[in-house]
């Protein structure tokens, strides 16, 4: 949250975020609880990661209470977009 919010506030109608890493579905979160988001490209390079988060920190990465969400998991919203690769790479 620390990271997230001051970056989006900063911009005065973020439409399209990118996200280097965040595994454990945290930043995707916050992100997405900004009502102006129309996509986000997450660029995580360890998919066995996000599927360990997914099944042990849940929590994390649940989106079940963000409003505009429409998916319990944030890695499943429509307006998430999340791919595996090396993003520098």
């Amino acid at each position: 949250e620390a990271l997230v919010h001051p970056a989006m506030l900063a911009h005065p109608n973020p439409k399209r975020v990118a996200i280097i890493g965040g595994g454990e579905g945290a930043t995707l979160r916050e992100v997405l609880k900004h009502k102006t988001v129309e996509g986000v490209k997450m660029v995580e390079i360890d998919g066995e990661l996000v599927g360990l988060c997914r099944e042990h920190l849940a929590e994390w990465s649940d989106c079940s209470d963000v409003e505009g969400c429409d998916a319990d998991s944030c890695f499943d919203d429509s307006r998430a977009n999340v791919t595996f690769e090396d993003a520098f790479g």
